[in-house]
């Protein structure tokens, strides 16, 4: 077998070159190094995750720890020893399984709303075994029949409270009036929280004029007392019938019914009464209480309307 060249070549020379030439195996060292510094770098890695991940373990038990003690602390309740036991369910008699039955029928739906208890067979002998756990469940929810009954009840007694109170200010109103000497002359209505006085145009006005008479103006200081009693805005209302008027002072029933409600309102003023709280208001003749068709009717749609409060509710 034949030698490599090199090696021919080496020892053709003397022993003296051979020492004189670097070694060629020498060169190559620096690799041996540099794997031996890489080896040790990986395995530092190693060993620092392999530690971290035992200190994230411990950490992880440290923390389960007093929840476990916790759990141990609560109380189990009486009635799971039963429940848990669904393969030796407790035999209940036939009187007690029919009266559970019929606690059950009514929430039935409710049950079967939920995908956990619809796989539940009635017939099988663990669902007996759920029997006083369902009966006893109780239902929060109030029917809808129920609320609205309730809310009707209230609605009920509120009208009945509120209507026994405007029947009262009414009757004491009627009788004020009365004292006054005014019964003949002013009608009494209270709706709505509003007592209305409703005076005849004639007791106050002169036909188709809107100045107040002597005797209008008596009688307005002669409800003064009334007035000043009542509290919140005091609404004054000219109406008047249907009958057309087409004067110089007054183009139609708008302007006369305004005139009138006008004239009411500043004699109050000259009377005293704070005059931020009157407004006049004209209706013409868009609300008629009477057929305008007879003149009894027209005469009584012919009026002005004060209509004032005793209590801010």
């Amino acid at each position: 077998m034949s030698k490599h060249p090199f090696l021919k070549l080496q020892s053709s020379q003397s022993l003296e070159d051979l020492l004189a030439q670097p070694s060629i195996r020498n060169s190559h060292n620096w690799l041996l190094t540099y794997l031996d510094v890489f080896v040790l770098m990986v395995m530092l890695v190693i060993t620092i995750i392999t530690v971290s991940d035992i200190n994230t373990e411990r950490q992880q038990e440290g923390t389960n720890k007093p929840q476990a003690v916790k759990t141990k602390k609560a109380p189990a309740a009486p009635s799971l020893p039963e429940v848990t036991s669904a393969a030796t369910p407790t035999p209940l008699s036939p009187a007690v399984n029919e009266e559970y039955a019929k606690k059950i029928v009514p929430s039935e739906n409710k049950v079967a709303s939920n995908p956990s208890m619809s796989n539940i067979n009635p017939n099988s002998t663990e669902s007996n075994s759920f029997a006083p756990i369902l009966a006893t469940i109780p239902e929060n929810k109030v029917a809808p029949d129920t609320a609205d009954s309730i809310a009707k009840t209230i609605d009920t007694s509120q009208a009945i409270v509120k209507s026994t109170e405007e029947n009262e200010l009414q009757q004491h109103l009627t009788k004020t009036v009365a004292e006054f000497g005014l019964d003949k002359n002013v009608n009494i209505k209270v709706a709505q929280g509003y007592a209305q006085l409703e005076i005849q145009d004639n007791v106050l006005f002169n036909s188709s004029e809107a100045g107040l008479t002597a005797s209008g103006g008596a009688l307005l200081k002669r409800l003064m007392p009334l007035l000043k009693q009542s509290v919140g805005l005091i609404l004054i209302e000219g109406h008047t019938d249907n009958m057309p008027i087409k004067t110089a002072q007054f183009p139609s029933n708008w302007e006369l019914g305004a005139s009138r409600a006008t004239s009411v309102l500043h004699f109050l003023v000259l009377q005293q009464l704070d005059s931020n709280r009157l407004r006049a208001i004209t209706y013409a003749d868009t609300m008629p209480i009477a057929d305008n068709s007879t003149p009894e009717g027209r005469e009584k749609n012919r009026r002005v309307n004060i209509l004032i409060k005793f209590s801010e509710q």
